[in-house]
């Protein structure tokens, strides 16, 4: 039976849901085009991951106590990443460390990633899903049902960069595509399920 934990992570949880979160992104298109090797994206999501659990809500699902999935949100109303957010994060340090570890490259596209999802982000009030993946059958649904159902005071938005493997999923829970755009020779999908927005 799977159950979703709604808490700060300690510690080795918090490396647990990073682990899953890196096997569920190793194939995903933009990840791939952004980060030279599966090591450095599974530095920035390690650093995502504890960067959210100190600003946002990670929410995991659980099976026999081992971690399956996991969903990272940016709590309504605030910026999804920003200067005075790693500040107060106590995670600046951490940041800089990241930054001079990956390649220059890999940099400059992720820096552009970034630009592009935000010149293009879901201008309404909204709740925004950063990440959400899993390793075991029906944790993925498990936490989308969760996340809905807490998150119903207004709409949910998401970008979906592996359109192919994924699509289908978000349609079933209401999800639809308000834009597709191009973001390093890879189509993104930027969803809501809002009802106001076809």
């Amino acid at each position: 039976m799977i159950t979703i934990w709604d808490r700060k992570l300690d510690k080795n949880n918090l490396e647990a849901a990073a682990d899953v979160l890196c096997q569920a992104f190793k194939n995903d298109p933009l990840y791939n085009a952004v980060f030279q090797n599966s090591k450095d994206l599974c530095r920035y999501i390690k650093l995502m991951v504890d960067y959210y659990n100190r600003t946002g809500e990670i929410h995991v699902a659980v099976v026999d106590d081992k971690i399956v999935g996991a969903s990272i949100w940016n709590h309504k109303g605030t910026p999804f990443f920003s200067l005075r957010s790693v500040i107060t994060s106590g995670m600046f340090a951490e940041i800089l460390k990241f930054l001079m570890l990956i390649q220059i490259k890999s940099m400059i596209k992720l820096k552009n990633e970034t630009l592009i999802t935000e010149r293009y982000h879901y201008n309404k009030e909204h709740h925004y899903i950063f990440m959400l993946g899993s390793v075991a059958k029906g944790a993925g649904r498990a936490l989308m049902e969760y996340d809905i159902k807490k998150f119903s005071d207004c709409p949910i938005y998401l970008e979906n960069s592996n359109i192919k493997d994924n699509q289908n999923f978000y349609e079933k829970f209401g999800f639809h595509s308000i834009k597709t755009i191009d973001v390093m020779g890879v189509s993104v999908d930027l969803l809501t399920n809002s009802k106001g927005d076809q």
